[in-house]
């Protein structure tokens, strides 16, 4: 998933691959950063290998949009592999990120990075017992400048 940091306009850019969608948490708010569904990096040449121009085109004709968010100091985006939700208590359910991050998070002050992960790692042993998946995470927020 191409993510592209300005921070000199305080924003990202996302291109959703297929991925899981990225989580913000923002002046005491969490949400995905939903984008229109695009096949994995690669696969969109399967769909339609050559564009009517006749040029290959590596991710189809309909390849990701790069959406573009305001992206701030307090702010904290959060990266997750499909594992993490994928992780299945014993009753079958998918583990729900952006419900529990709001549960932990939401109306309340700016978390850091490393409290976002050190959450999930607490809280996602205790959703399921065993990880059927990899699991990765990246949690990273904007720095102030000097």
């Amino acid at each position: 998933m191409p993510i592209e940091y300005d921070s000199l306009a305080h924003r990202v850019t996302v291109a959703n691959h297929g991925h899981v969608e990225p989580v913000l948490i923002s002046r005491g708010r969490v949400r995905t950063l939903d984008g229109p569904p695009a096949l994995p990096l690669g696969l969109g040449r399967l769909a339609a290998p050559h564009a009517p121009d006749g040029q290959d085109r590596p991710d189809g004709p309909d390849g990701p949009v790069a959406r573009t968010h305001p992206f701030t100091r307090g702010d904290v985006l959060l990266l997750v592999t499909d594992g993490l939700v994928e992780a299945r208590d014993t009753g079958g359910d998918f583990y729900p990120l952006v419900e529990r991050l709001r549960h932990r998070f939401e109306g309340r002050p700016a978390p850091g990075p490393a409290d976002v992960v050190d959450f999930l790692n607490t809280d996602l042993p205790r959703h399921t017992r065993t990880l059927h998946d990899d699991v990765a995470m990246l949690a990273i927020a904007p720095h102030a400048p000097g």
